[in-house]
């Protein structure tokens, strides 16, 4: 039964970092770009209250009118993963080499990254885990496909195996999954401890917009910091800049356009997640190492190759239907708008 009254302050932060750590797991240390994050305590808490602190921003955005969207979550994630431009310039000067630069903009860098890896590896499956690991609702995994046994099992293989290949080596491989599972364990475990008493929907949850401004200006804090001092000599020209603000400027009002798909109605409780037999988990995590060891036996490229292939279809892909829809909502509503005119 989900609560009536608000969590306490205290529930919240629990489950604020519990989001949090998902999202650096899944987004930072899946993918090998900080394989050992969970390892240096230092690099574990700076991601953490980093992507936290994004995370729960972009959330509060997103389902202040309502229940939101597909495409209203995916606008969150892109204005997320802008971050790259300013903070790491990854989208500006790539350590991998420019592929299609515009604007100084490396295009597929920008695909990658803003269209698909933050909204959905930062940002919207660390909601759908997270509401589902810790709230009486499912919404956010309601809005994704449902894939078939079979599919996710061989997703969760392949996903393993990728992993592998991306950290480099079996040593390497073997502390990051490690150290993943043992970090998700306890933000998980205190989690559930502290929330078990009452549930709440993944909206009472997420931060109200006192909370929300508080966290917009530890944000700022950190872009103050780490624009001048995170590899400086990477700034563009002002032209590059300029396309920056414009991106910026593009997607928030994609964003806010977006808000009015959102649905009012709570949606139906769900059942919480349980923890599965501890014969199952136990199969379950000596598989997920067994195959990232495995595949970090393998060159870089078989996991490299095919992750880019898939982030450039499907972000172009959720681009396009987005953006379409938002638009055409806005379409269909002025002739609503008119007709009430006096």
């Amino acid at each position: 039964m989900t609560a009536t009254t608000p969590p306490p302050v205290r529930t919240k932060l629990i489950f604020w970092l519990l989001l949090a750590v998902l999202s650096v797991a899944i987004a930072e240390v899946a993918v090998g770009s900080a394989p050992l994050a969970f390892v240096n305590p230092i690099e574990a808490v700076f991601l953490t209250v980093f992507y936290g602190s994004h995370l729960l921003l972009f959330a509060w955005l997103a389902f202040r009118k309502g229940w939101p969207s597909l495409p209203t979550l995916w606008f969150g994630g892109v204005l997320f993963g802008l971050y790259e431009f300013y903070i790491t310039k990854v989208l500006w000067s790539p350590p991998w080499g420019d592929v299609i630069s515009l604007g100084h903009i490396d295009i597929v860098s920008f695909v990658v990254l803003a269209f698909f890896w933050h909204p959905f590896m930062a940002f919207i499956l660390p909601l759908a885990i997270g509401e589902r690991m810790g709230s009486t609702t499912g919404w956010v995994r309601s809005l994704l496909p449902t894939p078939r046994r079979r599919r996710v099992v061989g997703g969760a293989v392949a996903a393993a195996i990728v992993h592998g290949t991306l950290t480099g080596s079996p040593e390497v491989a073997f502390a990051s999954t490690a150290s993943v599972a043992l970090a998700v364990a306890v933000a998980g475990r205190w989690w559930r401890r502290d929330g078990r008493q009452h549930r709440w929907e993944l909206r009472q949850l997420l931060p109200n917009a006192r909370q929300a401004r508080f966290i917009g200006m530890l944000l700022a804090v950190q872009y103050a910091v780490f624009i001048p001092t995170w590899t400086p000599e990477k700034m563009p020209p002002l032209l590059g800049h300029v396309v920056v603000w414009l991106l910026y400027a593009g997607f928030l009002l994609l964003l806010s356009s977006s808000l009015r798909l959102s649905q009012q109605e709570s949606p139906t409780a769900t059942v919480p997640l349980t923890r599965p037999p501890r014969g199952r988990t136990a199969t379950i995590i000596a598989g997920g190492f067994v195959l990232t060891m495995l595949g970090a036996l393998l060159p870089q490229s078989i996991g490299f190759i095919p992750v880019w292939g898939i982030a450039i279809w499907v972000g172009l892909r959720m681009f396009w239907r987005s953006t379409r829809t938002v638009l055409g909502q806005a379409a269909a509503d002025q002739p609503m708008t008119a007709a009430r005119r006096p």
